[in-house]
């Protein structure tokens, strides 16, 4: 797949694990976005905690998006799984996932716009079974 050319935006594959479930989706990696969202439809298959609906701004003037509860579920980004993150549940929501900036400096996600994906900028160490 092909990382689209916008300064600070791409896809990529990820997964996302909630307990026994996991589902593998494409993800809109956008560092314009403060905060990760999640498609209610996504939300639903994966479980999740609904909320009080309440509305957020867009970037669009008078436009907002209607947040419907929270999934706290595992990102795997790069092979990787990272710890547990609590993203926002958005109603209609037409990406997937949306990786905001915050969960990418969080965890040190870049976008590496010749490979077309997101990487890790530092594996965390595979520890041998034993």
């Amino acid at each position: 797949m092909e990382m689209m050319r916008l300064a600070g935006k791409g896809k990529d594959r990820i997964k996302l694990h909630r307990g026994e479930k996991c589902r593998e989706v494409e993800a809109l990696f956008d560092t314009g976005a403060r905060s990760t969202f999640v498609s209610d439809r996504l939300a639903k298959e994966l479980g999740y905690e609904p909320t009080e609906p309440y509305e957020i701004p867009l970037a669009v003037r008078g436009r907002y998006a209607k947040v419907v509860g929270d999934l706290t579920a595992v990102f795997e980004v790069d092979g990787c799984k990272l710890p547990r993150y609590t993203a926002r549940v958005v109603e209609e929501l037409k990406e997937d996932v949306i990786v905001g900036a915050s969960l990418m400096e969080e965890f040190g996600i870049r976008l590496d716009l010749e490979l077309g994906k997101a990487r890790l900028r530092s594996k965390p160490p595979e520890l041998p079974l034993i």
